[in-house]
């Protein structure tokens, strides 16, 4: 089965939101067999909204649309359903004493308005929304006056809150219902994230897999595989796909692909068990009993935000200076001056200081510093814009440096510049290990 997702709102389409509503639920559909096909993003119009579902249900098994579902008149999805489906609007009790116990909760007034959220068309099923006041509605083709080419194909068009957390506790509903409705197909998704190569000498050193995976789609086999190259910032993940057949001979079958994927890459392989970067060093590092810490300039911190951000991090990870000018490198971290006048900031021997420096301070195991130029503008020395410099190095002052240039965004420098540092810390505890 596919689906068609129509993300409703104004906002959306001027940027002042970013549409977190799509990504997470095809996400969630994918992790259950049931494939995205189509995303649709469109303002809060009637005549776009009847439009986008009637073209949807050509098109699509399933229709799953969010927003539009408030009390304000700008809110008209719930309008343009019954429209379409021929409903009448009925007051729903469920709801409307769900919706009036929220607002006596919250001291406010039961204001007809307010009120209105409890009137769902006649035609269609409610889901009960207990985190907010919009109910969800499920309609049915078969039970409508659409066009007769559409009225009796048993497709679902499903309507939510674009509220992302009430979209997200009501897709815990969602996916039972359309599982039960449809049955999906098998898919089966298997990841390995890759550094220490670039996009295309992956792709040229995969040639030979690829035409493998070739073989298999061209034979009368009823999977069909692929593989899909998703770099960022530096890294890269590999995602290797089945579609189709029946479930245990699809999954035997991508296990074999995978175990052929990973020989080939397993000098570049961070990952394969979908756990970020950060996430494998913590795993190290906790089943050695040891500790971190990070010194960091250009990143502004974004290396110890992206270890924090992983439950259990406090049991290895003791803190990070934030050296963002030459002041606190030499005053914090013990950076001599002579290294900073004579080598830069942005060098080699600062970044070696650096590290020295935060293992004393933090009394660590290990340490990682960076030390760069993220751009747009140059700080009056020869060095270009989007060097950085990258130092590991455990308290017996065994080390390894890196450096590299990236002409980029400034947020897309400072992305890279942390993952080639926690790669070049990952390196070091492997050898250490």
């Amino acid at each position: 089965m596919n689906v068609e997702i129509i993300n409703i709102g104004d906002e959306l389409l001027i940027g002042q939101v970013v549409n977190t509503n799509c990504s997470y639920m095809s996400k969630k559909l994918d992790e259950f067999g049931i494939k995205t096909k189509y995303v649709t993003v469109i303002e809060d119009n009637s005549e776009d909204i009847k439009q986008s579902i009637l073209l949807a249900l050509q098109r699509a098994d399933c229709v799953l649309i969010t927003g539009g579902l408030g009390p304000t008149k700008d809110d008209v999805t719930k309008y343009c359903l019954n429209e379409l489906f021929g409903g009448n609007l009925v007051e729903n009790k469920q709801v409307s004493l769900h919706v009036q116990q929220i607002f006596e909760k919250r001291g406010l007034s039961y204001t007809e308005t307010n009120h209105s959220q409890a009137f769902v068309p006649d035609c269609c099923e409610v889901i009960f929304n207990g985190v907010g006041t919009a109910p969800g509605m499920i309609f049915n083709t078969n039970n409508s006056n659409l066009s007769p080419n559409l009225r009796n194909t048993n497709k679902l068009v499903i309507s939510m809150p674009g509220v992302p957390f009430e979209m997200e506790k009501m897709m815990e509903k969602v996916v039972p219902i359309l599982i039960k409705h449809y049955k999906p197909e098998t898919i089966i998704h298997k990841h390995l994230l890759l550094s220490g190569i670039g996009e295309s000498f992956l792709s040229d050193k995969l040639v030979p897999f690829e035409k493998e995976i070739q073989k298999l789609n061209s034979s009368e086999n009823q999977q069909h595989f692929t593989l899909a190259y998703l770099p960022n910032g530096g890294l890269i993940k590999l995602r290797l796909s089945v579609y189709g057949g029946e479930f245990e001979k699809s999954n035997k079958i991508i296990n074999q692909l995978y175990t052929d994927l990973k020989s080939r890459t397993k000098e570049f392989i961070i990952s394969d068990n979908d756990k970020n970067i950060a996430q494998v060093i913590g795993e190290l590092l906790l089943s050695k009993n040891q500790t971190l810490t990070t010194a960091e300039s250009c990143t502004g911190g974004n290396i110890a935000h992206q270890i924090t951000i992983n439950s259990g991090a406090s049991s290895y990870f003791k803190g990070s200076v934030v050296s963002y000018c030459n002041e606190i490198k030499n005053s914090v971290l013990q950076v001599p001056n002579t290294v900073l006048e004579k080598f830069g900031a942005v060098s080699e021997q600062t970044v070696i200081q650096m590290c020295k420096g935060a293992l004393k301070l933090m009394n660590t195991d290990y340490a990682v510093s960076v030390s760069g130029l993220a751009g747009p503008n140059g700080d009056g020395t020869p060095t270009p814009v989007g060097t950085v410099w990258v130092c590991v190095m455990n308290k017996k002052d065994k080390y390894r440096t890196n450096n590299s240039c990236y002409n980029t965004t400034r947020q897309n420098f400072i992305d890279r510049a942390t993952n080639l540092a926690l790669f070049q810390l990952l390196t070091l505890l492997r050898e250490d290990n």
